[in-house]
């Protein structure tokens, strides 16, 4: 037990004293506290009197608008202008080459040539990926047309508001998960969980193989047992990477609650900070878990290589694995399909299950015995995964030139007693 305690102090000392783990804890807290702090800041800079922000009208887009139809124009340009507030609209009466021309030119943010009641031209130099002004000006004409046509059959104007205007109120009644009010605090912390594994599993091979290509790890294999410095070297990483992570999340939590009253109206924002406290205890789970048993592997791939230029190559398969789950889950989330029998197979492999489970989790109705044992078979997999690293770790210090093919490796472990 000493001999565990010291090397488990002497790795998590050498992580937090490194300069780049330093730097790196104190970017990330710094930049959640910018954006965070965002609405306040800009409020700060960009005020006037009475803290009231100040914006220039000819900022928003200037849109030609054009109606070939009977109706009185101005009516029109008023209709548009209620309804689209976040713009601009010049009544005109330029031909269709002209506007075409002025759009192309940058005059105009875009054209509309209002044909028919129900039809119109919409005239644009770009198509942005978020481009939704045709979809609004669709929705305007569609509701000027149905307010028309009442007025017509003699519907008073207020009469032909409330109607137009009548709010359909739905009540849930809710058994299961919210797949879209949970997606994003669970798509930030796969993403959390996926990039902790690739990085400090690369960290932990890296030391290995560092260790190794200086001989260092020769003497330190005469005087502790392989699976306390297996043992060592993962836990030292993890719980280092475990106080990273609790410093981000913790800055994230203390700038959210500083600036709440910011974030009121952004639901996206609110969801996030909003996670259960069961979430979050599954994610510790499985972050634990899932970094484990990957660490354990990085670690033992790390002591066959002879130098530690030779670490990037070695580790594509257990990288590969890790991607792979990382791939499918985000296929599924992407697609709603979570209870798929690809990812109720993913629960239960042990490569997978950090990931696949855990999202199942947050976005699906999961029966407590599947939870139950994919947890087990995922720690006993670890524990298993652990002391076999340890036995590749005391074979790999003599292994050096051509690293053993997985024959050869297991003929090799079952002589070891470690």
């Amino acid at each position: 037990m000493k001999q565990f305690s010291a090397i488990l102090g002497f790795e998590l000392k050498n992580y937090l004293k490194n300069k780049a783990f330093q730097i790196i804890t104190i970017l990330l807290v710094a930049l959640i506290g910018i954006v965070l702090s965002f609405p306040r800041l800009s409020e700060a800079f960009g005020s006037g009197e009475g803290g009231e922000i100040i914006t220039n009208p000819n900022d928003k887009p200037l849109i030609a608008l054009k109606d070939d139809t009977e109706a009185e124009k101005n009516a029109t340009l008023a209709f548009f202008r209620n309804a689209m507030a976040d713009k601009r609209f010049d009544l005109t009466d330029k031909s269709k080459d002209q506007l075409i021309a002025d759009v192309d030119a940058g005059v105009y943010e875009c054209a509309i040539i209002i044909t028919k009641p129900t039809e119109y031209d919409y005239i644009v130099k770009d198509v942005g990926m978020y481009d939704d002004t045709s979809f609004s000006v669709s929705g305007v004409l569609l509701l000027k047309y149905q307010q028309d046509a009442m007025l017509t059959h003699g519907i008073s104007a207020e009469e032909a508001g409330e109607i137009l205007n009548a709010k359909i109120v739905p009540t849930i009644i809710q058994t299961g998960k919210n797949q879209f009010a949970n997606f994003f605090y669970t798509y930030i912390m796969i993403i959390l969980l996926y990039m902790s594994i690739l990085i400090y599993g690369q960290m932990v091979a890296s030391s290995v193989a560092s260790e190794k290509s200086s001989r260092a790890m020769e003497l330190l294999i005469t005087s502790a047992k392989p699976v306390n410095l297996m043992f060592g070297k993962v836990l030292g990483a993890g719980m280092a990477g475990l106080l990273q992570l609790a410093l981000i999340l913790g800055s994230a939590f203390v700038f959210f609650h500083l600036n709440g009253a910011y974030w009121e109206g952004n639901e996206i924002i609110r969801s996030i900070f909003g996670m259960p406290l069961s979430v979050f205890l599954y994610i510790l789970l499985f972050f634990v878990l899932g970094y484990f048993i990957y660490s354990f592997l990085y670690g033992a791939v790390g002591s066959l290589v002879n130098r530690a230029e030779e670490v990037n190559t070695m580790v594509m398969p257990v990288t590969f694995f890790c991607v792979i789950a990382f791939m499918i889950v985000m296929f599924s989330m992407a697609s709603g399909k979570l209870d798929s029998a690809l990812m109720v197979i993913c629960s239960y492999v042990p490569f997978t299950s950090p990931m696949a489970m855990f999202v199942r989790i947050t976005m699906s109705t999961v029966p407590a015995w599947e939870i139950i044992l994919s947890v087990a078979i995922l720690l006993a997999s670890t524990v298993g995964i652990a002391y076999i690293a340890a036995g590749i770790y005391k074979m790999g210090v003599l292994l050096y030139g051509k690293p053993p093919k997985l024959g050869e490796m297991i003929k090799m472990l079952r002589r070891s007693s470690y």
